[in-house]
């Protein structure tokens, strides 16, 4: 059976944190160095605050895909997809775009749609909202993700370099 697809409850917040963000953000930390996680915070608290903000710019979206057949706010997440929208300067003739910064499945429920689902979902929110484009973030080093998002119709438009500001340029 198919998880509903519902904005994020206040209620949600710390499961989402503790069940999904966090797992995710694991994820990434062993993808790549750039992704390690502070060991000198409380991962959860910082977490669980972050999100309440978010939940509260009325600007930002966050959807969770719930599990089949539960309710309330015990509900099980098996997914999640934040996003925000970006307007562009007025110089450009593009118009705003809703950034997708976040999207994760629990692995073992991966291959069933539910990204595909939460990232339709952030399309029909694009569209709600006049933007042109939906956009994000992927890491070079993670191959699956890339192969989804181009199965799902996403395109490279632009590359996000990085350097040290420390480091010498000469």
């Amino acid at each position: 059976m198919t998880p509903t697809i519902r904005r994020l409850r206040r209620g949600d917040v710390r499961p989402l944190v503790e069940d999904l963000w966090l797992p995710f953000a694991r994820e990434m930390a062993r993808l790549a160095d750039r992704n390690a996680l502070a060991d000198d915070v409380d991962l959860v608290a910082a977490g669980v605050e972050h999100r309440r903000d978010k939940l509260d710019d009325d600007e930002a979206v966050t959807w969770v895909a719930v599990a089949d057949g539960e309710t309330g706010d015990d509900a099980r997440l098996v997914g999640y997809a934040a996003a925000s929208p970006e307007s562009s300067a007025p110089v450009f003739a593009v118009g705003d775009r809703l950034h997708v910064s976040e999207l994760y499945v629990r692995p073992p429920r991966r291959g069933e749609g539910i990204g595909r689902r939460l990232l339709d979902r952030a399309r029909g929110a694009a569209a709600d909202r006049g933007c042109e484009r939906v956009t994000l973030d992927v890491d070079v080093e993670n191959e699956s993700a890339r192969g989804f998002y181009e199965e799902c119709g996403f395109e490279s438009a632009r590359i996000r370099m990085a350097a040290d500001p420390a480091s010498d340029a000469d």
